[in-house]
């Protein structure tokens, strides 16, 4: 797929919210001139578990999806991922092939820095060290979390949440209600850790309470309040 041509990593709107923003001006230009940029349509995988990393990917514009198997096989999305992430870099500091997969759930811009570039960044850049640091350690948290709701979570409340999750992550059109995106059920499910079946069923129940809409793939968020509620989240 060809290329694409995207601004500096100065004048990047993405780099201002992703760890890049710890770089010097010296290691900015340096990653302008050896990094490579892509787009990938829905679908597009940027990496497969088992592959050995050779840098990191930032996402410049789209959304991609970071998953892990199951022992059972069946996908988990862990987190999605959107403008200014940078993703890879666990296994990249670590040494070790991906134990994730990830792949484009929208038309996406993405730029690849090779790994010597971000270890020699890492290794002389304190405050980028620390940037990495602190962001493996918020996903860890969250991983802690979201075990700890698989636990004790009904489905219902876990379907609500996943739509809030949506609803932060991608927003909503015009209307104010309909979530800017179009995952399938199955990848609703991926989110939630349950099956197909049992997202339709609770979308189902959450349409006939008034809390949601459904117009194919479509999901449009009625009553945000109440969906709160039905997430047993604090707003």
């Amino acid at each position: 797929m060809p290329g694409f041509k995207v601004p500096s990593c100065a004048e990047c709107g993405s780099h201002s919210t992703s760890v890049l923003e710890t770089l010097t001006v010296l290691e900015l230009e340096t990653v302008d001139s050896t990094k490579t940029c892509r787009a990938y349509d829905r679908g597009g995988q940027l990496f497969q578990r088992g592959q050995h990393p050779q840098g990191l990917f930032c996402i410049h514009a789209g959304h991609v999806k970071i998953t892990r198997e199951g022992h059972d096989g069946r996908e988990q999305i862990i987190r999605f991922a959107g403008p200014g992430d940078v993703i890879g870099y666990g296994s990249l500091v670590a040494g070790r092939p991906y134990h994730t997969a990830a792949t484009a759930v929208e038309k996406s811009h993405v730029c690849f820095i090779p790994r010597d570039v971000i270890t020699r960044a890492v290794r002389e850049n304190p405050q980028m060290a620390l940037r990495m640091m602190q962001m493996m350690s918020g996903e860890l948290d969250e991983a802690e979390r979201r075990v700890v709701e698989l636990a004790q979570k009904s489905v219902r409340e876990r379907v609500a949440e996943a739509l809030l999750v949506l609803r932060e992550t991608f927003g909503v059109m015009d209307d104010g209600e309909t979530l800017n995106m179009q995952l399938t059920r199955e990848e609703i499910a991926d989110i939630v850790g349950t099956a197909p079946e049992s997202v339709i069923r609770m979308l189902s129940d959450l349409r006939h309470d008034h809390i949601i809409d459904t117009e194919g793939r479509r999901i449009v968020l009625k009553n945000v309040p109440a969906l709160i509620k039905a997430a047993n989240v604090e707003d």
